[in-house]
């Protein structure tokens, strides 16, 4: 509830609802649920705290001498007003979100330049392998998890290898391939 409301504010508000103690506790309870449904459906975060600004609102207003014929319509309009309203905060939230990564757009562009620029010197220093090497190189690292292990034994049996020596030998194509990777990218 805000903070200037008082109990017997909250408790003119229940007398509102119904004139029996235990009947508006049931209808506000039953009220309460009916509010957080409507913000869920309206994909709103933070229901019960929206409920409760709901509550605070009609309180209020009731407080000021409001008269309130039906009570359940009156919560929805202000629900109504309420989710709008955080709507609103939610976009205003986002825009300033979009702001802070505009701000950081040099640094991302400069993170994005430097994975161009090596990208294109590991291209440059695959196309310098002669070509049984790097079709070699590709047809060993472009597996699914789920069928590296046979793809690579097919591929030792077709080059009249063991398992191990494929390793070694891709081991060192890989490890020459770094280290001109490596170098091209010194360079730029």
């Amino acid at each position: 509830m805000l903070k200037n409301l008082s109990k017997t504010d909250f408790e003119q508000f229940l007398q509102t609802l119904d004139s029996d103690e235990d009947a508006a506790a049931e209808k506000y309870l039953r009220l309460r649920l009916s509010l957080e449904s409507f913000f869920e459906w309206r994909d709103c975060e933070n229901t019960e705290e929206l409920t409760d600004i709901v509550f605070d609102r009609v309180t209020k207003k009731i407080v000021e001498g409001e008269t309130v014929e039906n009570i359940e319509a009156f919560c929805i309009s202000i629900a109504k007003f309420v989710v709008l309203e955080h709507k609103r905060k939610s976009l205003r939230n986002a825009e300033l979100d979009e702001v802070s990564d505009t701000e950081n757009f040099a640094e991302n562009f400069e993170a994005e330049d430097l994975k161009r620029r090596n990208l294109e010197c590991l291209r440059k220093c695959l196309a310098q392998l002669p070509e049984k090497k790097r079709k070699l190189l590709v047809d060993y690292y472009d597996t699914e998890e789920s069928t590296m292990i046979s793809k690579r034994k097919s591929l030792a049996e077709k080059l009249e290898l063991n398992l191990n020596s494929l390793r070694i030998r891709i081991s060192r194509l890989r490890e020459k391939l770094e280290r001109c990777t490596k170098d091209c990218c010194e360079r730029k």
